[in-house]
């Protein structure tokens, strides 16, 4: 998850996010947004795969390309 919180904070520094508990078959939740307003998203991340620096630019690309619609 640090990698992950890392990227977030290092290329999207206009973007809020919040991660919401683990669930019971590893998967993360992040709801995250524009800090300007607009519409919220929220992705399920795999938990396993937060230490793979390769997963985690593909999920920064990925909310990158939700908040541009």
């Amino acid at each position: 998850m640090l990698a992950l919180t890392h990227q977030l904070e290092s290329r999207l520094q206009n973007v809020s996010y919040l991660f919401g508990p683990l669930t019971p078959d590893g998967a993360l939740p992040i709801q995250f947004g524009d800090r300007s307003g607009g519409p919220r998203f929220t992705l399920m991340l795999d938990s396993g795969r937060l230490r793979d620096a390769g997963y985690c630019e593909s999920q920064v690309a990925q909310i990158r390309q939700l908040l541009k619609r």
